[in-house]
């Protein structure tokens, strides 16, 4: 633009000189000579701003210098430019007048200032296209200067010879710009006929006006008329322009572009707007797809730098279509190309890349990507010098070759969107490691949330799959020389199994472990570098990662992530996955840690059978899994026959060998399910899950005869006796199933040892003392009921134990006998022992009671007092099971019995029995407060429940109990 409005003035300079130095006009020669001094001035001046526009980027912003040209106006105007002329016969001689000097003087300061800017620049430029620029520059300024001076010489006054200079100038800039600016030959021509249509319309309409008024008006062409005429013609044809311009600019663009010319104005929209952009994706988006239709390209692609290597890799493409070569492509950070690009920051066309000695080491694969994509020129994207993207763009839809406009547009609009690119990317990484550390603070929470890795595996699994897309991980922990599959979860076929062992050596974790770095494997069908990928390719798994699990600069194993996809894995998950590793890795040794404290806590060292108090920690589990779900197990106790004479003869450390070998001997006897332990001194006891009496003996007596057989190898008198005990028809309670096998131990000793004896013998052997277990059995009868409710209802499981504790405590209170606090706490324990005749649908329902479901809930009291009264021992306790449901007022039921009617132990049973329920959650509703229950038991009192017993219920209640049962005082109340 700058060099058009230089030529303007310059061609008409040097048309209206000819002009004055010819024959023509001769009347008007003043005015022409004021006329070509006017038109030297402007082209001076529009010279001065096109060397500006070579270091500075907003020139003639400020036009300071059209306040010469104004100067000179009115000087004309004044008579004092030029001063007069004289013509002869052989010449034309003019007095330009001091006020000549003076602008010239002017001019040539701003211009020296100008020359001095351009040296300068040539000093510290790097680019060598810009150092020819300037050289040209002073090259055309030299020819217009020596020409110029050469004209005001006397001996060639009548001669135009700074024409020549100024043709040459012409001529000079005219080849620097179109050879090494690429000024496109076709924008020069449409913009040259934009501007001669509406600048040669708008003087055409001056000088039309001007011929009117003077052939209807009639005037004396003078200088004043002159000068009036550029005054208001100058700005009547800029109004012109400006009104016209943009409209007609407008057509056309769009007669010689077509369809791109709308892109490209969208194009500059979305640059103007680009801080209005919310979110790397769609800039990146518009941003590619705008442009490529600007420049209808076939395929184009952005390509960002990666955090994690500095590799640009394709980011956004067009056509964003999954089969696009173009989205492949990738460039190393050590690329030749990017090296140039971040040299030169300028366009680098695909032709160069063959050309180049430079490009010569560019990795095949890179090369054959790049011809694939079919890319027809790099564009650099620098901010603050630094290459911040990569635009790929592929060659035209027309297959025909780029035009310079199309690489002039390419280089503008990568220089405009550089730095807002920049941005959203910082950012969008910003926003990245912030999710990053979110979903690792997730993960560190899953895997802290237990010392138990392999319960909380599979929540770890879910949620890094929520981020990275796999088919088979594992925890791979290195133990001496073997390597442990501590955790494993896949969705296909699994080359090993959780809790497997496999060599260490030669597998990807020795060298991970030992280098302390990530490992990938691309594509095992490719290439195969551990004898581990053959079982991976085995089971269709062709990627795999392996992470360091480091702690302290020490490795204690690896994360392995596979997948059945080749290439599956991205830089950037490697690195998210690298995280991830060195963040689970110290929760992962620590459960380790924690693991062996409790194994050695639960081991017995000299056996390596699990010891005494891990026994009675898994019996009470067994006893609550059985009792939920109405299973029988049953466990036997092992002693060694003669041991403490052997142990005195040959010694302790003789004793001791001969316990390890009994605790192999019986750990190699029993079945995976079961469980041995060390029950203390020569003594040895066994859980069998599920297990019946009789099958119990046959693991029992197997144990029995492999100890025999092992002691008469060793010829050593020393064998075992055994005692079996079941759940539940020998007790409920974990105390009370070890001494019936104890029991049962003790007699197989008595009756001669080295037998297996079954605790229900016990009862058919004939005992002197024959009350010595009545109570024990009465005992084991009332659990072994209450479990069997309490494993037909789960909703009020523990229900009779609690009514039990809170009627007992309530007897006692109230200053009951023993006797009777015996009896009131066996009925509480089986109060609802009716129930196991109500259906389950019944117990279980969570809606509203139809008639029929109240009358099979009403049903189990009489149900309960029948089934206990064929117990001899329990018939005591018949009329409080049969009555806790009847009410002080005479409206329970099932007879209807009112006041004292009721008996003092069904009362005490009513009470406890509504404030646990009450207290606890049911099918139907939530548990309701404290504060609340003891309201609905005050206001029952007198109409449902005995209201002296509720008084000292509440009372006791109030005073801390069970917590502090101490407190509460004996209130007798009348029976």
């Amino acid at each position: 633009k700058l060099f058009f409005l230089f030529l303007i003035p310059a061609i008409l300079w040097s048309a209206t000189d000819i002009f004055f130095r010819s024959g023509l006009f001769m009347q008007h020669k003043l005015l022409l000579v004021e006329v070509v001094l006017f038109f030297a001035v402007w082209m001076i001046i529009q010279y001065r701003y096109f060397m500006q526009s070579f270091y500075k980027s907003d020139v003639a912003r400020k036009p300071f210098a059209h306040i010469i040209l104004v100067a000179f106006i009115g000087l004309a105007a004044l008579d004092y430019i030029p001063r007069g002329i004289n013509i002869t016969a052989d010449n034309i001689y003019v007095d330009y007048g001091p006020w000549v000097v003076v602008i010239a003087g002017i001019i040539l300061a701003i211009t020296s200032k100008e020359i001095y800017n351009l040296i300068r620049k040539l000093k510290v430029s790097d680019n060598a296209e810009e150092r020819n620029q300037i050289i040209y520059l002073f090259v055309g300024l030299g020819c217009l200067a020596i020409f110029g001076l050469i004209t005001f010489q006397s001996s060639a006054k009548g001669y135009p010879i700074g024409h020549i200079g100024n043709f040459l100038n012409a001529l000079i800039l005219t080849y620097a710009i179109v050879a090494y600016r690429l000024l496109d030959i076709r924008v020069v021509f449409r913009r040259a006929i934009v501007n001669l249509v509406l600048y040669g319309s708008g003087i055409g309409i001056v000088l039309l006006v001007f011929w009117l008024i003077y052939r209807f008006i009639g005037f004396e062409l003078s200088t004043a008329s002159f000068l009036i005429t550029i005054a208001l013609g100058i700005p009547a044809v800029l109004l012109w322009v400006h009104q016209l311009g943009a409209p007609w600019r407008k057509k056309m663009e769009e007669a010689f572009i077509g369809e791109r010319y709308h892109y490209r104005r969208q194009l500059s929209q979305f640059i103007t707007t680009v801080q209005n952009v919310s979110n790397m994706e769609q800039f990146g988006s518009d941003f590619v797809s705008l442009l490529s239709q600007s420049i209808s390209c076939h395929r184009a692609c952005l390509l960002l730098p990666q955090v994690e290597d500095g590799d640009f890799v394709a980011r956004f493409t067009y056509p964003p279509v999954e089969n696009n070569p173009i989205s492949a492509l990738k460039l190393r950070a050590d690329n030749p190309i990017v090296t140039w690009l971040k040299r030169e920051r300028v366009l680098l066309p695909e032709r160069n890349i063959n050309i180049y000695p430079e490009f010569k080491s560019i990795w095949q694969e890179e090369r054959e990507k790049i011809q694939l994509a079919a890319v027809q020129v790099f564009v650099p994207l620098i901010h603050m010098e630094e290459l911040v993207g990569v635009l790929a763009i592929s060659e035209r839809r027309d297959e025909k070759p780029y035009t310079v406009e199309d690489f002039d547009l390419l280089n503008s609009i990568g220089a405009q969107v550089a730095a807002g690119m920049e941005k959203e990317y910082i950012y969008e990484q910003l926003r990245e490691q912030d999710s990053e550390i979110a979903f690792i603070n997730r993960l560190a929470t899953i895997v802290t949330s237990s010392v138990n890795i392999e319960t909380i595996f599979e929540g770890f699994v879910q949620e890094l799959r929520n981020v990275v897309h796999f088919d088979w991980i594992t925890i791979a922990l290195v133990d001496e020389k073997e390597l442990y599959f501590l955790a494993l979860s896949s969705t296909i076929s699994s080359p090993w199994q959780a809790e497997q062992r496999i060599p260490l050596e030669g597998t990807a974790t020795e060298l991970v472990c030992r280098e302390r770095k990530s490992l990938y494997e691309a594509d095992l069908a490719q290439y195969r570098r551990f004898w581990t990928g053959e079982n991976y390719l085995q089971q269709g798994i062709r990627s795999v990662v392996y992470l360091p699990l480091t702690i302290k600069d020490e490795s204690i194993g690896s994360l392995v992530v596979a997948s059945r996809h080749p290439d599956a894995f991205t830089a950037k998950q490697i690195r998210l996955l690298g995280q991830v590793a060195l963040q689970i890795a110290t929760p992962i040794e620590n459960s380790q840690l924690y693991a062996r404290a409790e194994q050695r806590a639960r081991i017995d060292e000299l056996t390596g059978l699990f010891n005494r108090r891990h026994f009675e920690e898994r019996l009470k589990e067994e006893i609550s899994r059985h009792s939920r779900y109405g299973n029988v197990f049953s466990i036997f106790l092992l002693d060694l026959d003669n041991f403490k004479t052997y142990n005195d003869i040959y010694g302790h450390p003789s004793g001791d060998i001969l316990l390890t070998q009994t605790g192999k001997i019986i750990r190699s006897s029993v079945r995976d399910a079961d469980q041995a332990f060390r029950y203390g001194g020569d003594e040895f006891i066994v859980i069998l899950p599920q297990t019946t009496m009789d099958d119990a003996w046959v693991v029992a007596d197997r144990v029995r005869r492999g100890i025999a057989e092992e002691m008469e190898k060793r010829e050593i008198a020393v064998t075992c006796s055994v005692g079996l005990a079941s759940y539940p028809s020998d007790g409920v309670i974990s105390g009370e199933l070890v001494t019936v096998a104890d029991t049962a131990l003790y007699f197989a000793k008595r009756t001669g040892g080295n037998r297996v004896y079954l605790s229900s013998k016990i009862l058919s052997e004939p005992q002197d003392d024959s009350g010595i277990y009545a109570r024990r059995n009465g005992l084991s009868a009332i659990y072994a009921l209450v479990s069997t409710v309490e494993a037909k209802d789960p909703y009020t499981y523990g229900h009779s134990r609690k009514v039990n504790t809170y009627a007992v405590a309530l007897a006692e209170t109230i200053g009951l006998s023993p006797e009777e606090v015996s009896r009131v706490s066996t009925a509480a324990l089986l109060h609802d022992i009716g129930k196991i005749g109500v259906p389950d649908k019944v117990l279980n329902k969570k809606g509203k009671l139809n008639r029929e479901d109240w009358e099979a809930i009403k049903s189990h009291p009489k149900l309960g007092a029948t089934i206990v009264g064929n117990v001899p021992n329990l018939v005591p306790c018949v009329s409080s099971i049969l009555h806790h449901h009847e009410r002080w007022d005479g409206s329970g039921y099932p007879e209807g019995l009112k006041g004292e009617e009721i008996s003092i132990e069904a009362r005490i049973l009513a009470i406890a029995d509504s404030f646990e329920a009450m207290s606890s959650a049911r099918p139907y509703r939530p548990a309701l407060c404290g504060e609340k229950v003891l309201k609905e038991l005050h206001g029952g009192a007198g109409s449902q429940f005995d209201p002296e017993l509720v008084e000292v219920f509440i009372d006791l209640i109030k005073a801390g109990f069970p917590e502090r049962r101490e407190q509460a005082k004996t209130h007798p109340v009348s029976r």
